[in-house]
């Protein structure tokens, strides 16, 4: 019995060695939220003006939980898993979900995952283990996407509106470096538009056009290095 399990398990993984690629680049730019002098309608709580550095990165995508074996299986959650390399025959991902964070999933007796391999020929889909084993669906249902994702090292500056009082609006400043937020540079400006409807922090320059405690209009006219 036990000879019999033994086989059984040899047959779902592949006689040869499969190790995953870490060779992909992700295409970086410079992103400037919203678009110069037009008017731009935002809600409590969302952002006004976002600058910084996004990565455009290849994703494959699954609609639905997949799962990849039959003795010992791994589970693909549904969702968007980044692209980490590639070479002539296969693409590479990774196994973390980007959204939810879930990570490929093992049964008990199953290898450890390192990664996710798809035939680019066809719809072969492979789970490679960090043995160098792996275990495929050859009738697998995904699409390859591209993602705009934050640039893990970049510097991320954001204003976001926080509401009305009176005549007064309520601007927050943040910064981001790393994917998190330096408390040291968070503020919170207050703006009296009796005063003036133009309104600047930082470099970024605002005309308020109307406020009101649920949402605001306005026109960029600079952002904070952009004019």
């Amino acid at each position: 019995m036990k000879k019999i399990i033994f086989l059984s398990l040899c047959g779902l993984v592949l006689t040869a060695c499969s190790t995953m690629k870490y060779n992909y680049i992700a295409e970086t730019k410079q992103i400037s939220y919203p678009d110069l002098n037009v008017v731009t309608k935002t809600f409590i709580g969302d952002d006004m003006v976002r600058q910084g550095t996004v990565a455009s990165r290849d994703v494959i995508s699954f609609p639905q939980t997949t799962v990849v074996g039959r003795v010992v299986d791994y589970n693909i959650h549904a969702g968007e898993y980044l692209k980490v390399g590639e070479d002539q025959k296969y693409l590479f991902f990774g196994l973390n979900e980007l959204n939810s964070g879930l990570t490929v999933a093992k049964s008990t007796f199953a290898d450890i995952p390192a990664g996710i391999r798809t035939n680019k020929k066809n719809n072969e889909l492979c789970v490679i283990s960090i043995v160098g084993g792996s275990l495929c669906k050859g009738d697998a249902s995904f699409s390859y996407q591209k993602k705009n994702v934050t640039y893990k090292n970049a510097f991320q500056q954001i204003l976001i509106y926080n509401g009305k009082v009176g005549n007064k609006i309520n601007i927050g400043y943040k910064e981001f470096n790393n994917d998190f937020a330096r408390p040291s540079f968070s503020n919170n400006v207050e703006y009296d538009l009796s005063d003036s409807k133009v309104i600047r922090y930082k470099g970024a320059e605002l005309e308020i056009i109307k406020a009101t405690n649920q949402y605001i209009e306005y026109k960029l006219h600079s952002n904070f290095n952009v004019k």
